[in-house]
């Protein structure tokens, strides 16, 4: 959820809690239950919903996450040593495609990194002979491979993952369409048939209905969103 998703889900809460504590009211009117009945769902609907959404975006992200690391990890002791053997062999092409360093390799995109651990391990490879003296192995070259393979099998993941997510997000839209649908249309309505009867019960459920920045607004403070009551009827 967002700020305002969470403000609204708040008030939807409170509307609910003086459903709760004014049992007796609402029972008076069965239609009135039904509402309180069916706003109740669609608050634990809600709440799963915004939760697989969570976790849908946690996952995915920590996955592709661990995959960069793991691939920077891996083609960083390649391109040190490709370096040194370049460095001390006057060999200018091949120190100027390795020579990086770990907070260079972070500060690559997702679609850069891939590229160039690729070009470093194929440089490596072209002399893997001569970089046996500076500890580099072919199992260490494999690594690098498997590595990348790793991260683009995340990253499609990812993909899919976006995928999942908007359509969770897009259920998450038509439950709060639903709940805001519920009040505005019935219960703001019934309740107005209770303004002079139960005058109490009235203000509160008006009170409950104001959507209050609770994330704080530029301005500082509350930001109420009151409801509109329902006309009265001509006296």
């Amino acid at each position: 959820m967002n700020q305002h998703e969470e403000n609204k889900f708040n008030m939807y809460n409170a509307v609910e809690a003086v459903f709760k504590s004014n049992a007796s009211v609402v029972a008076e009117l069965p239609a009135l239950g039904e509402v309180h009945t069916d706003l109740q769902g669609l608050v634990v609907e809600i709440e799963a919903k915004n939760g697989e959404l969570l976790k849908a975006t946690d996952g995915k992200t920590s996955v592709k996450s661990k995959a960069i690391n793991e691939l920077i990890s891996a083609i960083l002791p390649v391109a040190n040593a490709v370096t040194a053997y370049a460095t001390r062999n006057k060999l200018l092409e091949l120190k100027a495609l390795a020579d990086v360093t770990e907070t260079r390799l972070k500060r690559l995109s997702h679609a850069e990194l891939p590229i160039r651990a690729k070009n470093i391990k194929v440089g490596a490879q072209g002399v893997l002979e001569a970089l046996a003296k500076y500890g580099m192995t072919q199992a260490k070259l494999d690594l690098v491979d498997e590595k990348l393979a790793a991260m683009k099998t995340a990253a499609a993941n990812k993909d899919v993952g976006f995928t999942d997510r908007s359509a969770v997000r897009e259920a998450l839209y038509g439950l709060f369409d639903k709940a805001d649908d519920l009040l505005n249309d019935e219960a703001d309505r019934i309740v107005g048939v209770l303004k002079e009867s139960k005058p109490d019960f009235y203000n509160q459920y008006f009170a409950a209905r104001v959507i209050k920045d609770l994330g704080g607004s530029r301005g500082g403070g509350e930001n109420p969103e009151e409801p509109t009551p329902p006309p009265e009827e001509p006296k």
